[in-house]
């Protein structure tokens, strides 16, 4: 089966200090998958994203993407995916038609997807404004939109509903959707539970730089395993955990 994985993280730990740390991280995510790192601020959420897409160096594991470490091509692996950060800085002297024409020239993207995305993110009448008269709401949709450009088969998306109103959050979400639906696999952060919810297939819940449990949505929230207790949600899910670890 290892053919059909898009990630695998093994054994994934950094070492900050002896307070500050991700330890001994594992999940893997199947081609095609929609998968949630989850937790709240501080959790490790970031930092294992930022050790997957290359920006930071793990003090032990291993990252493959589609069976490839980094180690064996830099290029080829740095090909595999598009990323979203929480918050993207663009040059705020240039409109957003030219910040995604910059970025559609180092993919080698047709200018014809520049529009179509751009109109997809509903920016298409604002696209020769200025990044510096975007709200954040806007640069997080032009955000969106860059990362969507060069239809990498990994999308990776850190807090993607930073800064976005509740009918973008909307939006948002259904075209999540509809990259799922075209076979793209998807990584995102995030600690809005309920959007979690309607999107991933499965869920990784993170908490002071360790994971406490990876497994899909339904068998997360499906109450007991003897099928005696309620549904729950997974932010019944995730307190229950984080409570269990704190002392008595």
């Amino acid at each position: 089966m290892e053919h059909n994985l898009m990630v695998e993280v093994n054994d994934l730990s950094k070492i900050y200090s002896p307070s500050n740390r991700i330890e001994h991280i594992n999940f893997e995510i199947t081609k095609g998958e929609c998968f949630a790192l989850c937790g709240g601020n501080g959790a490790g959420k970031s930092t294992v994203i930022q050790m997957i897409i290359g920006n930071v160096k793990p003090s032990s594991g291993m990252i493959k993407l589609s069976g490839m470490t980094m180690d064996m091509n830099r290029a080829v692996y740095k090909s595999l995916f598009s990323y979203m950060p929480d918050a993207m800085v663009f040059p705020k002297v240039l409109t957003g038609y030219e910040v995604l024409c910059f970025f559609a020239d180092l993919s080698n993207v047709p200018k014809g997807r520049v529009d179509f995305l751009l109109e997809k993110v509903g920016l298409a009448n604002d696209k020769d404004k200025k990044v510096r008269e975007y709200s954040k709401g806007m640069q997080q949709r032009l955000a969106l939109a860059q990362s969507l450009l060069p239809e990498a088969p990994l999308l990776i998306l850190d807090e993607p509903t930073n800064g976005l109103d509740p009918y973008w959050v909307r939006e948002f979400k259904n075209i999540i959707k509809e990259e799922k639906e075209k076979g793209t696999t998807i990584l995102f952060s995030s600690h809005i539970l309920s959007d979690v919810e309607e999107l991933a297939d499965r869920v990784a819940f993170m908490n002071n730089g360790r994971l406490l449990v990876t497994g899909t949505v339904e068998a997360l929230t499906k109450g007991s395993a003897d099928g005696s207790g309620a549904k729950t949600t997974l932010e019944e899910v995730f307190f229950s955990l984080v409570k269990a670890e704190q002392p008595v």
